[in-house]
């Protein structure tokens, strides 16, 4: 296991009494965000199983936050305003902004081969594998052939060295499977540690994390554990995820010969049957870089408000985060299809950020970006408006949290045209 010792270390959350009350703020204009935010609550299983917050950031304040129910059913821990929710295969857009960062500084170029940076990933005919390429899903390396646990997953740094023995996938359908839960975030962690010398979670925390203010890690210290949500799944959540179980230890896909879903969706599965995986302490310390993103809804929308801001600042001023140049390439269209294994049609820039259909509320979310999680996690930067949003919940359910956030877009759309 890969951990950093020098690591952002937030205080111990006072206790709380156990509620289902929705609790925090939304800014004047903004009351009916509360009411979408009760609803998608109730509906997300049943109480004292469920935890949630929302949060929403525009013009660098937060308009709305709010938080509701229960962090962790086990110790009956509520949800607060601090609480760090495991983003999963949600953690993609995160991973991808730490790259653009880079990116930004020089270090890397996006259409430049790995191999530039690791020479040792070139073999078995990866030599012209771009970060382009890793960062939307098209290098064709969705899945391994070697049969994995959950423990594997916990080491990028054994991942990595797997990967360089690993081929191309043979199967045509590879290089449209535009979700995949675990190799671009090996290959990004092991070109992050080369190309700048630290592991991908202090590289986060010193360059991004700390300096804007963010809780956003990659991976937790102790001090951290009390304010974790744990994850639990409702009834259709799984079921998306076909037969998630089986094979070598946690569901490792066997042999070479096994079908590209188990390779991709079973070795292992990133949705064990048994969901308390992701609340064991040594998982919760683990760098786990395409979906062991922590963050509370706080600090993922300031984060992509941020983003939204740096998006549309006049070319040359001085940005936030990332350059008015590099988030413009970032966010030209390169990659879209239906998914060949898990349906769904997928957009992404050339830097690897999910590119979002304005919906019905083309005065914010034209030109929109950021990431649909699993389970109804979903965050989203809106360069029109200037806002970022967040909603992340521990009840994992098989509705889209989308869908929250297109009524959110629906309040600052109001916001806008009364002043």
């Amino acid at each position: 296991m890969t951990t950093s010792l020098v690591r952002q270390v937030l205080p111990r959350p006072r206790p709380r009494a156990a509620t289902d009350d929705v609790h925090g703020t939304t800014a004047p204009g903004f009351a009916s965000v509360r009411h979408f935010f009760e609803r998608a609550c109730r509906e997300a299983g049943p109480p004292g199983s469920r935890g949630a917050a929302l949060a929403v950031v525009r013009d660098g304040e937060a308009v709305v936050d709010l938080w509701h129910g229960t962090a962790d059913p086990v110790t009956g821990t509520p949800w607060s305003g601090d609480t760090l929710m495991p983003l999963l295969t949600g953690s993609h857009g995160i991973l991808a902004t730490a790259v653009l960062l880079l990116a930004d500084m020089g270090a890397l170029e996006l259409d430049a081969p790995v191999a530039d940076h690791w020479p040792e990933f070139a073999v078995r005919g990866k030599g012209a594998v771009t970060l382009r390429d890793v960062l939307t899903f098209t290098a064709r390396l969705p899945g391994m052939a070697a049969g994995l646990d959950q423990r594997d997953v916990e080491n990028p740094r054994m991942m990595a060295a797997l990967l360089e023995l690993h081929s191309l996938e043979e199967d045509p359908r590879a290089g449209g499977v535009l979700h995949g839960p675990w190799t671009a975030g090996w290959i990004v962690a092991e070109v992050v540690r080369r190309v700048d010398g630290r592991d991908l979670d202090l590289f986060f925390l010193e360059e991004i994390a700390g300096p804007l203010g963010l809780d956003v890690h990659f991976g937790l210290v102790p001090d951290q554990l009390p304010q974790a949500a744990r994850i639990s799944y409702d009834e259709g959540f799984r079921a998306r995820y076909r037969a998630l179980d089986g094979g070598a230890g946690d569901g490792g896909a066997g042999d070479g010969e096994a079908e590209l879903f188990e390779r991709v969706w079973n070795n292992p599965s990133p949705f064990p049957a048994d969901a308390g995986v992701w609340s064991e302490s040594r998982r919760r310390y683990a760098i786990v870089p395409s979906l062991g993103a922590y963050a509370s809804a706080r600090g993922l929308a300031r984060l992509q408000g941020v983003l939204a801001a740096d998006a549309v600042r006049a070319p040359g001023e001085e940005p936030l985060l990332l350059s008015r140049r590099t988030l413009d390439q970032a966010r030209s269209f390169w990659a879209e299809g239906l998914d060949p294994l898990l349906g769904g049609v997928s957009a992404y820039g050339e830097g690897g950020l999910q590119l979002l259909d304005e919906g019905l509320h083309p005065a914010v979310r034209s030109g929109a970006f950021g990431h649909q999680g699993p389970g109804g996690v979903a965050y989203q930067a809106w360069p029109q408006a200037g806002a970022g949003a967040a909603l992340i919940r521990s009840r994992l359910t098989a509705g889209p949290g989308a869908r929250v956030l297109d009524e959110v877009a629906g309040a600052v759309a109001q916001a806008l045209r009364t002043g």
